[in-house]
């Protein structure tokens, strides 16, 4: 679950920064430059979740 979580945050931040690339390279794609910025808290988030410390209790 952890390389899942870890390649999914990588995608996001590869995702905006491709929008953010494409937004600004194409005119008719410009959009994209304006909302690069939505991917990138999933992908926090699912850092937050790679790295997280589970706590183990014995019972």
């Amino acid at each position: 679950m952890k390389a899942v979580l870890i390649i999914l945050a990588i995608l996001c931040v590869g995702a905006s920064i491709a929008m953010y690339i494409i937004g600004n390279d194409s005119s008719h794609l410009s959009e994209l430059k304006d909302f690069w910025f939505i991917p990138l808290p999933l992908g926090a988030f699912a850092l937050i979740g790679a790295f997280r410390k589970t706590s183990t209790t014995d019972d």
